[in-house]
């Protein structure tokens, strides 16, 4: 049974060894390509990785001193494992790919503050789960994002979606809800680790316009909305 254990904040996102401020409007960074989410809504601010594409120059690292830049995790334990879940997108224009050659979709070492943990991406589902409508969620269920974001498996203390957050309509109202307030999923589509199984070339990513909206795009591809949201975790 998975315990919902509150949210910790600490580490960061360092660039050339400085750390990068926590995405205020951690969604969308240009709308030049695809259409505002709802109108009036202002253009995201998260790190973009595709104009210095190397990995040397990008990590996870110490808590800052100003904690304006430090990260928030949702800590969800059960008998064997905590897992430290980033409560937004902190990385853009990357790829499944970028992810993957430097260890953080399956899991590579990171250091924090002196502690140890496997540094990942959730697990999303292979498959979209009635036909090909995002807006019905992944399938399986017992997914990762849909056991936490979607809320599949009842954790106590972890927001509820409600209709509104469910429907794909987007509005201030929904972004200044309880559920994306927590997870910070409009505008924003997170990759995850999972392969879709009917397109070799395609991954599977969660998030933008619902709370459980599953969607697919191409594993090497970089984009303006689709992101790295690090997952924690350490065996107890």
């Amino acid at each position: 049974m998975n315990i919902f254990k509150g949210i910790k904040s600490f580490g960061a996102l360092y660039h050339d060894g400085a750390p990068q401020p926590r995405p205020s409007r951690p969604w969308v960074t240009d709308f030049s390509i695809l259409p505002v989410p709802y109108k009036g809504m202002e253009l995201g601010n998260i790190s973009e990785f595709e104009p210095a594409p190397d990995w040397s120059r990008w990590c996870l690292g110490d808590t800052p001193t100003h904690p304006n830049n430090t990260l928030n995790w949702i800590v969800i334990e059960d008998s064997t494992r905590r897992l430290y879940i980033c409560d937004r997108m902190i990385l853009v224009r990357v790829s499944w790919q970028d992810l993957f050659d430097a260890g953080y979709v399956d899991g590579a070492e990171v250091v924090i503050d002196g502690k140890t943990y496997t540094c990942r991406l959730m697990t999303g589902g292979t498959d979209y789960q009635v036909g090909t409508d995002g807006l019905s969620g992944g399938h399986p269920t017992d997914n990762e994002w849909d056991c936490f974001v979607s809320g599949e498996e009842q954790v106590e203390g972890l927001p509820t979606l409600t209709a509104k957050d469910r429907t794909g309509v987007l509005s201030d109202k929904v972004l200044q809800a309880s559920h994306n307030q927590f997870w910070n999923w409009i505008g924003a589509v997170s990759w995850t680790s999972t392969p879709y199984a009917n397109r070799e070339t395609a991954r599977c990513c969660r998030g933008y316009q619902a709370g459980q909206f599953f969607y697919l795009n191409t594993y090497d591809h970089r984009h303006e909305d689709i992101g790295w949201r690090p997952v924690l975790e350490q065996l107890l």
